[in-house]
């Protein structure tokens, strides 16, 4: 399809799942189903229309006011419908139009949804609901399926003590089962030594997903990008707001920025590194 149809249909796209990651991020953190019941004002309960849901127009076109209460309405709604939106065009750009490959994009914008909804409930929460990390791993793996058919993806081949044989491992199990490792390992440690709790179970939930989904080198740069950004934004608020040492800072959303660095300049980093260290 033209290059500006397929980026509006992207966009699109994004912006209805928008609309839903909307619904999953006020209702997930109080255990409240997604589904039922429909979508409704939050302050006179009157169930909304199709045409009072239609994803960013209809919060334009209202004013951000309630149709029928005329309570106010946050613009929250809007950025997260625009934000989404946003991710898929992007997405859609740089890896089907600039690598040509539609399962990267696929999953790496259903991953995206999923990343919004976890930024938005860890930072006013301090929790990851086991659903979009779940969900992020059935992408990983879905991805993989699919990459097998399409032969886009590799799969490690260990071999068998013994035999004269290898057994296929999909990419994606190594991945969680390294990067969720990995941060089970750092949670363990950090509870001896601090005697409580260093790092909430979602958060390594969140790491296996990112595994799962990204080529390892991927995953373990992101990380790198969360721990540098977590550092110094942690350092930065016990500075501006002298925050207390021990406060809690929810991990969770600086994973998210690091994997979407890692989408858009994560190659550009690695190349970058490996110039400048000689390795190239």
């Amino acid at each position: 399809m033209p290059e500006p149809i397929g980026i509006i249909i992207a966009f699109v796209y994004g912006a209805i799942v928008g609309s839903f990651l909307n619904v999953c991020i006020y209702r997930m953190p109080h255990d409240l189903s997604v589904a039922k019941p429909g979508s409704h004002c939050p302050h006179c309960q009157t169930p909304l229309r199709a045409w009072d849901l239609v994803p960013l127009l209809s919060q334009v076109a209202l004013r951000a006011k309630c149709r029928y209460c005329k309570a106010p309405i946050s613009w929250r709604y809007f950025g997260i419908e625009f934000l989404t939106a946003l991710c898929f065009a992007s997405l859609y750009w740089l890896y089907v139009l600039q690598e040509g490959s539609w399962l990267n994009f696929i999953s790496y914008a259903l991953f995206s949804a999923a990343l919004v909804a976890i930024f938005f409930i860890d930072l006013e929460h301090y929790i990851i609901p086991d659903q979009l990390n779940l969900f992020g791993l059935g992408v990983g793996v879905a991805a993989d399926i699919a990459g097998l058919a399409l032969k886009e993806h590799s799969f490690a081949h260990l071999p068998v003590p013994g035999l004269e044989a290898q057994i296929p491992i999909p990419r994606s199990l190594i991945g969680l089962v390294i990067c969720g490792g990995i941060f089970y390992l750092i949670a363990e440690a950090g509870t001896r030594i601090f005697k409580k709790e260093a790092m909430g179970g979602g958060d390594i939930k969140l790491a296996a997903a990112i595994g799962a989904v990204l080529p390892l080198g991927m995953a373990l740069l992101s990380f790198f990008i969360a721990v540098t950004v977590g550092s110094v934004l942690g350092v930065g608020l016990m500075a501006l707001r002298r925050k207390q040492a021990d406060s809690q800072l929810p991990f969770g959303p600086m994973m998210v920025l690091g994997v979407f660095i890692v989408f858009y300049f994560g190659q550009g980093i690695i190349d970058w590194y490996l110039t400048v260290t000689g390795l190239a």
